[in-house]
């Protein structure tokens, strides 16, 4: 009897087995199990980043990476970020054309002046990917480009600077030496508008007050940045305005080991050196790369054109060290900041000479 149970149990599990592995057989090659359709099937907006530069910079790539995670926990993106070294142009156009090859890949984000060049060689050979490039204009019909007015900051950080090294007796650490300065890294036309920016505002207050330029020529060498940061202090510099990305990190460093002022650029930087950073020209890359992916996401965002960030759209913004300025250089400041946005002051740029 219990023999007879066994073999009937054996020819139901036989049976059983056998038609398992036919409807298998019968299955279309190459289908999903349902639990892979479940995981392989995504409603999720997915954005790869291939960057010009590493983060970590305090500045510029961290604030293009904060846009980016925003759009990932407040509108469900799927977003990869792939950072590369500030020198090695080979990765970034490898990654770009890693991105554009993946069929999953919604939108493409990089950004800088340096890669737009690489972007303008790789968007063309895959019209149907769209790329967002920021601090760029857009150089074909699936690239949107985003540039900022950075003259405008660089005006306010140069008026800034100028009241400083005017009123000593206002700020402890500045030697009233009717002398300023701005340390970046290599030498482009973009650098140019923001010398350009500087300048002017410099000027506005006192066209006697020198200006100092130097470069580091790196973009991620803070030990450079601080060394050609104290010879410029020690030729006499009161404020030093840092736009040299990475390298920024050790300009503002030596501001403070030499007790000068600094400048920060491109993200509020205020608190990398308190005491001695007397405010941050912000290019809000963070806030206008968000926005560019939330109306992505939406489908309103245009492509081939280029949207423009500044101090009247909040694109560009000055944020002042307030345990630094005191009440009376801010209302100085607030005022110009105040004539840029309605047009009465118009700073500099090195692109309409």
């Amino acid at each position: 009897m219990k023999k007879s149970i066994r073999n009937k149990l054996f020819s139901m599990l036989s049976f059983l087995m056998v038609a398992a592995f036919v409807l298998a057989a019968c299955q279309p090659s190459g289908a999903p199990t349902p639990a892979e359709a479940e995981s392989s099937s995504s409603d999720s907006y997915v954005v790869w980043a291939p960057l010009s530069s590493n983060l970590g910079d305090k500045s510029f790539m961290d604030s293009a990476n904060r846009g980016l995670m925003q759009a990932k926990d407040e509108l469900g993106m799927e977003v990869r970020v792939i950072p590369a070294d500030a020198n090695d142009t080979a990765a970034w156009e490898r990654n770009l054309r890693e991105a554009a090859t993946k069929p999953e890949v919604d939108m493409i984000v990089t950004g800088g002046t340096l890669m737009s060049s690489t972007l303008a060689g790789v968007a063309p050979e895959f019209p149907d990917k769209k790329f967002i490039i920021f601090d760029a204009e857009s150089s074909g019909p699936n690239v949107t480009g985003i540039i900022y007015l950075q003259n405008e900051g660089a005006f306010v950080a140069g008026v800034l600077a100028a009241l400083i090294t005017k009123n000593p007796d206002k700020f402890q650490y500045a030697e009233g030496t009717n002398k300023v300065g701005l340390c970046t890294g290599q030498d482009m036309p973009v650098i140019q508008d923001y010398i350009t920016g500087f300048k002017d505002g410099v000027a506005y207050i006192d066209p006697s007050i020198e200006v100092d330029v130097r470069f580091t020529d790196d973009w991620a060498n803070p030990q450079k940045g601080y060394e050609v940061a104290t010879a410029m202090i020690n030729d006499g510099v009161d404020v030093i305005y840092a736009v040299a990305s990475v390298t920024s990190i050790g300009i503002l460093e030596a501001v403070a080991a030499n007790e000068a002022y600094g400048i920060g650029q491109d993200s509020n930087q205020n608190d990398l050196q308190p005491g001695f950073i007397a405010g941050s020209a912000i290019k809000s890359v963070d806030a206008t790369v968000f926005e560019a992916l939330k109306e992505a996401v939406e489908g309103k965002l245009e492509m081939g054109v280029t949207r423009q960030g500044n101090i009247a759209n909040g694109g560009v913004s000055f944020e002042p060290a307030m345990d630094i300025v005191p009440a009376d250089i801010l209302e100085q400041l607030n005022q110009v900041i105040a004539e840029i946005k309605a047009g009465k002051i118009v700073p500099a740029s090195f692109f309409t000479k």
